[in-house]
């Protein structure tokens, strides 16, 4: 499946333009009837999540599926979930050129210029503390457990895009 994704203005799946703002009705008539879970439309294996205002229409468009999911979402020529976490916030702190909302301390930013969000369940730092922490208790983390939690703490594990103002 081959997913691109336009800041501002629309997701392409296969082919098929889902834009922001676009109707409840015309977004079930390119690629069925989502899922809905709470307020969420979830569709592809819960792996993408559509969210509509009071109107039907597109409000915020989220992938979900990180690096081990089957959806691997591009946006600005990169691929979201296997581009470095670093290497994937210089860009869109470049496209945004702008205010930046970081304020849950690298878990989470919003370019509220490009209306995009980015989020990771770690950061390189807590790992680290997880690896002394656990040695000084005397049950040292093994290699599959320290590559595992270094993998969620350097790539992003979800993105999603508002219409303008969605982040303000």
């Amino acid at each position: 499946m081959n997913i691109e994704i336009y800041p501002l203005e629309k997701v392409v799946i296969d082919g098929i333009s889902i834009y922001l703002g676009m109707k409840q009705s015309a977004v079930e008539n390119a690629i069925g009837k989502g899922q809905l879970v709470g307020n969420r439309y979830y569709y592809y294996n819960a792996e993408m999540a559509i969210d509509y205002n009071d109107n039907k229409t597109i409000e915020f468009i989220e992938f979900l599926g990180g690096i081990d999911g089957k959806i691997q979402p591009i946006i600005y020529g990169e691929y979201v979930f296997k581009t470095k976490a670093d290497d994937l916030y210089g860009i869109l702190r470049e496209k945004n050129n702008g205010k930046i909302c970081d304020l849950e301390n690298g878990y989470s930013y919003s370019f509220l210029n490009i209306c995009v969000g980015i989020y990771r369940s770690s950061i390189p730092q807590n790992v680290q503390e997880m690896i002394v922490e656990a040695a000084e208790n005397g049950t040292p983390m093994e290699a599959s457990e320290i590559e595992y939690e270094m993998k969620q703490a350097n790539f992003w594990a979800t993105i999603g895009i508002g219409v303008e103002g969605y982040y303000d």
